[in-house]
């Protein structure tokens, strides 16, 4: 079974003699599909953890996978459980304007191995699946611009927690190609779709003695516009080539993702969002990481929102590395 660690960027905190699926997210911090926990025979240890930094939503954050029934069984289940942290704002702001505005994000799987696979005594077939009932709750602070109102009460702060529920369906077929299907509930705002600007208060001091103006120039960053939070129900579609899990393999493997994602609301047709993802990977540690990845996404991809600014305008390119701590 191939057996691929996959993030937009990622260090390695601790493996223990445990086997693991391809991980994977989008440039905007979202699981495609929960992972594969792989228990043999001969494994003893029945947990693995990892630190992970994604480049695309600036986050950094740990995961925990536990199989604690699993060894020697065709099927069994395994949790897992992720805590990561960002500058909503973005790392920019923090270095430039030293301003920080926490935002938290929780989630946890529950995963059954083997749903339809009728062959449970062979786990090399060429049909193998699992299936996660899986949650995420965010707490985020967000800054915010509104022209419109008295000056001390343009720039302020909101706070936004929203929960998601959902299902994921993954099956793997010839022990190469898999194909997930991802569907579910959450509680989502508009914030990322918010133009982005930088406030800049200056004040004046006169010193008459020296005939000098001096000026003091604070920026914050911000966004403008019309927050609003809203239910939805994304799901997402995802075919991945995998690379060999092969022990021996040598130098680098390619494999490739492709995905389609959707966030239908109550009262809007789905914003939906296509991408691909190129990487290239190297066996270690019986664990195919990327050390090289790039990512083409092209968000609104029928332009729900009527930007009609060319499709290629709303292309953003992402290129990531990897390496493990040890």
């Amino acid at each position: 079974m191939k057996q691929t660690f996959f993030f937009l960027m990622v260090f390695f905190l601790f493996v223990q003699n445990i086997s693991a699926q391809l991980l994977l997210e989008n440039k905007t911090g979202d699981a495609q599909f929960v992972p594969l926990i792989s228990m043999t025979e001969t494994q003893t240890q029945k947990s693995s953890g990892l630190i992970k930094i994604n480049t695309g939503d600036q986050s950094i954050g740990i995961d925990y996978f536990n199989a604690p029934n699993a060894t020697g069984k065709p099927k069994y289940k395994f949790w897992s459980f992720g805590a990561k942290a960002k500058p909503t704002e973005g790392y920019a702001s923090v270095l430039k304007n030293g301003q920080f505005s926490p935002g938290i994000s929780l989630s946890g799987a529950l995963t059954q191995v083997k749903i339809f696979d009728r062959e449970t005594t062979k786990p090399e077939n060429n049909f193998f699946d699992w299936a996660a009932l899986y949650f995420n709750y965010a707490i985020n602070k967000y800054q915010l611009y509104k022209s419109d109102t008295t000056f001390k009460n343009q720039v302020y702060s909101t706070n936004f927690s929203g929960l998601g529920l959902g299902i994921n369906y993954n099956f793997l077929v010839k022990s190469s190609f898999l194909i997930s299907v991802k569907f579910g509930y959450a509680r989502k705002n508009n914030y990322d779709d918010l133009t982005s600007i930088e406030i800049r208060d200056t004040k004046y001091f006169f010193d008459s003695a020296s005939n000098t103006r001096r000026d003091v120039i604070t920026s914050k960053t911000a966004k403008q516009g019309t927050f609003n939070e809203f239910d939805s129900y994304p799901f997402s579609f995802t075919f991945t080539r995998l690379t060999s899990d092969d022990p021996t393999t040598k130098g680098l493997s390619f494999g490739y993702s492709i995905y389609l994602d959707g966030l239908p609301t109550n009262n809007h047709k789905p914003n939906t969002t296509a991408g691909c993802i190129l990487y290239l990977a190297k066996m270690k540690d019986g664990i195919s990481t990327p050390s090289l990845g790039l990512n083409l996404q092209l968000n609104d991809f029928f332009d729900v929102n009527k930007v009609n600014n060319g499709l290629l305008k709303r292309l953003s390119v992402g290129l990531t590395t990897n390496f493990s701590i040890f």
